[in-house]
């Protein structure tokens, strides 16, 4: 099944990446937390890395170069929330 993400910033500067089913729209995800939206688009797997690539029109903001990385540390186990550099 196709997803997408919405990578968020709290308030600490941590980055916190949602990843979602295509069905439901980048901004509805986006209100549920309340912090920065910071990029958006989609997922896609390719082998064993996560890549993030295009945008969101709901929301007016592409992805980010180091997007793929950041959610790929959390389905590694690595579960550390990253600070925005």
């Amino acid at each position: 099944m196709p997803m997408k993400y919405v990578m968020l910033k709290l308030g600490g500067g941590e980055l916190l990446p949602l990843v979602f089913p295509e069905f439901f729209q980048h901004s509805h995800v986006a209100q549920a937390i309340p912090a920065a939206v910071v990029s958006a688009g989609r997922v896609s797997l390719e082998g064993d890395r996560i890549i993030a690539s295009g945008a969101s029109t709901s929301l007016g903001v592409s992805s980010r170069e180091g997007d793929g990385k950041i959610i790929q540390a959390y389905f590694d186990g690595q579960n550390v929330i990253q600070q925005e550099r």
